[in-house]
């Protein structure tokens, strides 16, 4: 479903548990954040859990906004743009997406006000060096917990001791490969084209897939599991296209990542 005006303007909105003013878009398999300005500045929560996202992004500004959840979707992208259009962030919630790469996260670097992150479920959260990492770079320090754990003052020392260059106080050798590198976790890789139903083509032929629809759980497993496989930075990066284009991942039999 594309989240046009008139779905926006008939979107309901309620006072949550925590008395915060909810936009309520969960489980209408959105493909795309868009037209969001006509409740600009109307509601504290944005709860787009459940859809079909595969971009966090082009969200309208929103310096009310204090807490974002879009987790159970297909999200591998951040926008760069988005932390400037949502400043006063307090907590986000992507669990259960895509995001493979630490360096996805470098946007979130700008959102100084987030305190409260969880990214469970995600491919990421397999990496050597997770958690530190996000507890230094993202929000420049500011986040309180991380995948509903309190974050403690022995982790941000040792984030900071592995990250921070101790001479220069400048980011090290490893914090700017991580920040900048599309490395994923270690493994082979195969994908081939699904069909709308998620089905791999006959032979090995590749079909176009149902590009903007709700992926089934057997299918975001595979995409998981693909995704933890991928061995270089340009599986991922293939991976990520791929994904965006509806198509659906495979086991160790399908096409190489790589191959043609």
């Amino acid at each position: 479903m594309r989240l046009t005006p008139d779905v926006v303007s008939k979107t309901p909105s309620h006072l949550n548990a925590l008395k915060e003013r909810e936009l309520d878009l969960r489980g209408l398999q959105i493909p795309v954040i868009e037209n969001l300005a006509s409740h600009q500045g109307t509601y504290d929560t944005l709860n787009l859990t459940d859809n079909s996202l595969t971009v966090l992004g082009n969200i309208p500004l929103s310096t009310r906004l204090q807490a974002l959840h879009v987790g159970r979707n297909q999200i591998s992208s951040i926008s760069v743009s988005l932390p400037a259009n949502i400043p006063n962030l307090v907590t986000l919630v992507l669990s259960d997406n895509v995001i493979s790469s630490l360096a996805t996260l470098a946007p979130l670097e700008s959102l100084t006000h987030l305190q409260h992150l969880s990214l469970t479920g995600n491919p990421i959260t397999q990496h050597e060096h997770y958690r530190l990492f996000v507890i230094w770079k993202v929000g420049r320090g500011s986040l309180r917990t991380l995948d509903f754990k309190r974050i403690k003052d022995s982790e941000r020392a040792a984030a900071k001791k592995l990250f921070v260059d101790s001479t220069t106080s400048l980011p090290n050798a490893l914090a700017n490969r991580l920040s900048t590198s599309t490395a994923a976790v270690s493994g082979s890789t195969g994908l081939t084209k699904g069909s709308a139903g998620g089905a791999g083509a006959a032979g090995g032929g590749p079909l176009k897939g149902g590009k903007g629809r709700l992926m089934t759980p057997e299918e975001k497993k595979k995409v998981v599991e693909a995704l933890t496989r991928a061995k270089t930075a340009d599986q991922v990066r293939k991976l990520e296209r791929m994904l965006a284009e509806g198509l659906i991942p495979e086991g160790e039999e399908g096409v190489p990542v790589n191959g043609s």
